[in-house]
């Protein structure tokens, strides 16, 4: 058994979060032993079957898989993304293709007519992001994952979209949505070690999702949204308190204040 098979089995076992450890003892085996057949990348077929077995995959899918890594980031040239700017619903259509809806997903879940999801499909092959096929076929031509400029022209429409996320996951608790907020006060390296452990979960939720999206028909994925924020809280932005109505003393400052602004030009 060669390299790719066994570079193919640790993207799953990393995207499963299952260690070497883990997996030595779901096949009774010792840990040193499965670090020198993953350092060796080689063992008999009964082996192999084994140790996909114990992961909680199908050999056929770890296969399948071998030339479908993540691969690197991608970018979208500048003017594309501000001719995409100009037409949220367009900017919508190509984020869901890129996120490996079928077209005819996309118009499963949008209501949309066979004559829309063509016209939006022809306005992006005109953009070269797509090439049409037969009938509501597509193909990309960028690559996935894309690095969206979120301080590009963008900004507004994910801005948007993250809000309405955020307002839907609130009124949805429990059964569909998670959603939690809070703020604590803790030090910078504690911080840190939150916000490490953070993009180590996204990792894995990716590669988990990449994995899925290569062995599972189309019918049998959901689409779901992450969006995660932490830093240190600015609390004058978001929750902003000001002078209280009846402190006389910061009225009369603000009114100095704003006696002293030059006037508006007529």
């Amino acid at each position: 058994m060669n390299g790719p098979i066994f570079e193919a089995l640790k993207r799953t076992l990393k995207a499963k979060g299952v260690t070497y450890r883990e997996l030595g003892e779901r096949m009774g085996v010792s840990e040193p032993t499965v670090k020198r057949i993953f350092h060796e990348k080689n063992c008999k077929l009964d082996r192999l079957v084994e140790i996909c077995a114990a992961a909680g995959v199908e050999l056929e899918n770890v296969l399948g898989s071998m030339n479908r890594g993540p691969g690197p980031v991608n970018h979208i040239a500048p003017e594309i993304e501000r001719r995409l700017a100009g037409r949220p619903a367009l900017l919508f259509v190509f984020v869901m293709l890129s996120e490996k809806f079928t077209p005819q997903g996309i118009m499963r879940s949008q209501g949309l007519s066979e004559a829309s999801m063509f016209l939006y499909l022809r306005d992006l092959e005109e953009l070269d992001l797509i090439a049409l096929g037969r009938g509501l076929s597509a193909k990309l031509l960028v690559e996935t994952p894309i690095h969206w400029n979120f301080e590009g022209p963008l900004r507004p429409l994910f801005e948007m979209t993250n809000k309405n996320f955020i307002g839907w996951a609130i009124t949805h608790l429990e059964r569909e949505a998670t959603f939690v907020s809070f703020s604590r006060r803790m030090r910078p390296e504690t911080a840190e070690m939150v916000r490490r452990e953070a993009e180590e979960l996204a990792d894995r939720a990716k590669l988990l999702a990449h994995h899925d999206q290569h062995t599972t028909p189309e019918d049998g994925l959901v689409g779901y949204k992450w969006t995660f924020a932490f830093g240190a809280t600015p609390f004058e932005a978001i929750m902003p308190i000001g002078p209280h109505p009846r402190d006389a003393g910061a009225r009369m400052k603000d009114q100095a204040s704003e006696a002293k602004r030059p006037p508006l030009p007529a």
